[in-house]
């Protein structure tokens, strides 16, 4: 009854994760050299009902291969625990319910994802998010014989050092790295005090906006094409041109590097070609 317990639990914080992993994509941007990978989702798009339409590109190089890696490997390896998890809790399950709720985890996410506007329906996802699930159904099946591999006495204790080792380390490591006197008294305001300061001028001096908030902020997202909200409160849509010149703190970025959320000063009305596209966007701290 505990271990059900305490799977049950692991499987529904890891559900609440995978959630606002995949559904949500609460990731920040990642940065390889000078490739920078955004996962915000694409709000206004045509879904795609035709099987390996996304992912044979992927897998021919379309986008380069980190991309490719990264959309095919993350989508097969985030539903892995999902599918080892849930036959300790179902007792009857078998491969062909297994496919089933492999299929169903899928259509949850991509459901999710269309209902609440934050991404586009890809089958091509359910795909790969049922062929996570089957890999952790196989992980369930092959794990008893695994594991009376580690109850041998000897791989047993060997396991058991290295485990405990590892925790001191880290205990070790967040103590010394969070310890340590802490001065009181005026002069430590007073040097608090500066230190705020010269903080907060720092970041007004890196604002492109000037403390000013932009005029308005990323409310929606979709190819050469973003919704502001702008501080009276009307909603504009700005139409991004390859005229269009978008810069944050660190200098020039893309069209890619605009997230959900983003509070941005936009120059509208300079491009004659589109009265309605953006000659600059600057995006504020």
């Amino acid at each position: 009854m505990k271990r059900r317990l305490l799977f049950l639990m692991l499987l529904v914080a890891y559900s609440l994760l995978l959630v606002n992993v995949m559904v949500f994509k609460n990731l920040p941007t990642i940065r390889i050299g000078y490739l920078m990978l955004n996962f915000s989702g694409t709000h206004e798009a045509p879904p795609n009902f035709i099987p390996f339409k996304t992912i044979l590109p992927y897998l021919f190089g379309y986008k380069g291969l980190i991309i490719a890696g990264i959309n095919i490997i993350g989508n097969i390896i985030l539903l892995v625990p999902i599918g080892f998890l849930i036959p300790y809790l179902l007792k009857e399950m078998n491969w062909k319910k297994a496919i089933l709720f492999a299929v169903l985890s899928g259509l949850v996410i991509e459901g999710l994802q269309t209902i609440l506007h934050v991404g586009i329906f890809d089958i091509d996802d359910v795909i790969l998010n049922g062929l996570g699930f089957m890999i952790g159904y196989w992980k369930f099946l092959v794990f008893p014989r695994c594991w009376n591999l580690l109850r041998t006495r000897k791989i047993f204790l060997a396991s058991l050092i290295i485990i405990a080792a590892l925790v001191a380390y880290y205990i070790f490591n967040f103590f010394q790295n969070n310890s340590g006197p802490m001065p009181r008294g005026p002069s430590f305001r007073n040097e608090r005090v500066n230190h705020i300061k010269n903080n907060n001028a720092v970041a007004r001096e890196n604002d492109l906006c000037g403390g000013t908030g932009g005029t308005g902020q990323i409310i929606g997202k979709s190819d050469h094409t973003i919704t502001i909200k702008r501080n009276d409160g009307i909603e504009e849509i700005i139409h991004l041109s390859d005229k269009t010149s978008i810069k944050n703190s660190s200098g020039n970025i893309t069209e890619v590097d605009l997230r959900m959320g983003d509070r941005v000063t936009v120059v509208v009305g300079l491009i004659s070609e589109d009265p309605l596209a953006a000659s600059l966007v600057l995006v504020c701290n």
